[in-house]
């Protein structure tokens, strides 16, 4: 009988191509990898690989056994994390997944009145880009902007309407005036997305927008996009829930990058008879409820900035879009 756990060195080597790198992907030494391999092929009684000088050749078997192995390593990963799910709720541990635009200005509120609650609670905070997965136990919680993919082990509750518009310091308005259309909003310094923020609708559109002309600023961090704005180095799309707080932030009257994207709770269906995953979750979605004035269209914004919009500048040309 073969040791499972050798599974993930056939893995590793074939992925890499050799058992140096393989060593050096698993944090082990060459030598312990090339034994495993070794321990295997015994243990099957046939040779998974040939041994060439450029390196590891994998044998038409290990390349069958590939798809195999890689179910095995995925329900190993599976059950480790549904186990260190367990081992989290019994130390009475909440770990929510979110985006950092979301934990930054958002979760804090929300964990606020979680508190009052459940005090006695330690809360992770997941804002890495790839969502934790919620069926393997990675996370208890999760927000999220935008279409999700159906899962119906997932419980999913829209909590809001995030509606990014594009918005402007009033030192930058002063300077460069409203731009009323597409023309005149590209003859001004745009802020665009890079790397991750590139998935973001609103900033793929401004992006497409500007087509050939360079923007003056690409950022791939949401809190690098906000402070460009406030300083007035550029105007960007933001989330009008985060910019209608600034009273130094004004929308501006093109809607070219005006886009609305649901907010949702997400939780895993195993979990909504955990008493401290269940407590936020409603305390969550309530507050959420409850906070969904700030969350207002793009045009509602600028109808409450209008009265203070008295600037005027060289972008201020154009057929209003």
């Amino acid at each position: 009988m073969y040791d499972w756990n050798d599974l993930k060195y056939l893995l590793a080597v074939i992925r890499a191509g050799s058992t140096a790198a393989a060593a050096r992907s698993l944090g082990v030494s060459q030598t312990t990898v090339a034994r495993r391999l070794d321990a295997l092929e015994h243990a099957l009684s046939t040779p998974l690989f040939e041994r060439m000088p450029e390196g590891f050749r994998p044998t038409k078997l290990a390349m069958d056994l590939l798809p195999l192995a890689e179910r095995i390593e995925e329900r190993a990963s599976r059950l480790s994390d549904l186990a260190s799910a367990h081992a989290r709720h019994s130390r009475q541990v909440l770990r929510v997944s979110t985006t950092p635009l979301l934990a930054a200005h958002l979760l804090p509120d929300l964990l606020a009145h979680y508190r009052h609650e459940v005090s006695e609670m330690t809360v992770e905070i997941d804002t890495s880009n790839n969502p934790s997965d919620l069926v393997h136990g990675e996370a208890d919680l999760a927000l999220r902007l935008g279409t999700l993919p159906q899962n119906p082990e997932i419980i999913r509750s829209r909590v809001g309407i995030s509606h990014w518009t594009l918005y402007a310091s009033r030192d930058f308005v002063k300077t460069h005036g409203i731009p009323a259309s597409p023309e005149a909003l590209i003859a001004c310094p745009l802020a665009v997305g890079e790397g991750a923020l590139t998935r973001i609708l609103p900033l793929q559109r401004l992006s497409e927008l500007l087509s050939s002309h360079p923007p003056a600023y690409r950022c791939d961090s949401p809190e690098a996009l906000i402070a460009l704005v406030r300083a007035g180095l550029a105007a960007a799309p933001l989330p009008v829930w985060l910019a209608a707080r600034d009273e130094t932030l004004v929308p501006l009257p093109v809607s070219a990058c005006n886009v609305a994207a649901p907010i949702w709770m997400l939780c895993h269906e195993r979990n909504r008879h955990v008493r401290h995953i269940e407590a936020f979750r409603k305390v969550a979605t309530l507050r959420l409820r409850a906070m969904r004035r700030q969350f207002s269209e793009p045009e509602k914004a600028l109808d409450q900035a209008a009265p203070s919009l008295d600037f005027t500048g060289p972008a201020a040309t154009g057929n209003p879009s």
